[in-house]
C-alpha cells in the first residue's frame, strides 16, 4: 500500500502541542483504563510517582478545505502553512470553511505504580484504550480523542534528594516522575520494572470565521 504524502491532521496537531508543552523527549500517552490487578495483596495501594501534568493550547487558521479529497490547509501561529489529510473519524469536514479557526487543547499526565508488573502485564507491556467524542449536530464542529496507555517501564535512574525517578518505556521513550513518598527509594533500584499509566487528551473545536 502506498503511503499517503499528506500528514494526518490529528497527528500533526498532537505533535504541535506536544512539542510546545514539554521538554521531555518522546513521552508515551494515555487517558482512561483500569490498571491490571496486582499479584500481591500485601499492600492494597502501592506507592506511586506522578509525572508533571502538561497542558497546551494552540489555534490554527483554516486556509482551504477539500472535502472530497479530505484535505485541509492550516496556518500555524508562526505563519507556517501545511496541507494535512483528515481521517474518517472527522464526520463534519464539509462544515469547516476557510477563515475558520481550529482550537486544539492538549493535556497529558503520568502515574507510576512502584511495584513489579504482573505476569499478564509483562506479556503485554503496552496496552492502549482510546475513546472519542463529538459535538452534537446543532453545535459547531468539535471533537475529542482520549487515550490511556498502561506501560511496563524500566527505572533508568533515581534521584532521592529531589524525590524523582526517570523511567524508560518498551520503545525507549523516557519520562521523569516525582515520587510522593521518599521512603520507597529503599525498595527501588535502576533496572527494575514498574508499571506506568499515561493519560492523554486532545480536544479540537472549530470557531467560525467572520462573515464578510
Amino acid at each position: 500500500m502506498r503511503k499517503s504524502p499528506y500528514r494526518s491532521l490529528a497527528a500533526v496537531l498532537l505533535v504541535v502541542t506536544l512539542a510546545s508543552c514539554s521538554s521531555n523527549a518522546g513521552k508515551e500517552s494515555a487517558s482512561t483504563a483500569s490498571p491490571a490487578p496486582q499479584e500481591s495483596t500485601a499492600t492494597a495501594t502501592p506507592p506511586i510517582a506522578r509525572g508533571s501534568a502538561a497542558s497546551m493550547q494552540v489555534a490554527m487558521k483554516v486556509v482551504s478545505v477539500d472535502a472530497t479529497k479530505r484535505l485541509i490547509t492550516l496556518k500555524a501561529p508562526d505563519g507556517h502553512q501545511g496541507e494535512y489529510e483528515v481521517g474518517d473519524h472527522v464526520e463534519r469536514l464539509a462544515e469547516i470553511k476557510p477563515g475558520d479557526t481550529i482550537h486544539a487543547s492538549y493535556d497529558v499526565a503520568a502515574t507510576a505504580e512502584l511495584r513489579e508488573p504482573t505476569a499478564e502485564e509483562k506479556s503485554a507491556p503496552a496496552v492502549e484504550v482510546t475513546t472519542t467524542d463529538r459535538a452534537p449536530e446543532d453545535q459547531p464542529p468539535a471533537g475529542g480523542i482520549a487515550r490511556v496507555v498502561r506501560v511496563v517501564t524500566t527505572i533508568e535512574s533515581l534521584d532521592q534528594a529531589n524525590q524523582s525517578i526517570v523511567v524508560k518505556g518498551p520503545e525507549g521513550n523516557t519520562i521523569e516522575a516525582h515520587v510522593e513518598d521518599p521512603t520507597v527509594f529503599s525498595h527501588l533500584q535502576a533496572g527494575q520494572n514498574i508499571v506506568v499509566t499515561f493519560a492523554e487528551k486532545l480536544v479540537l473545536v472549530v470557531e467560525a470565521g467572520k462573515k464578510k
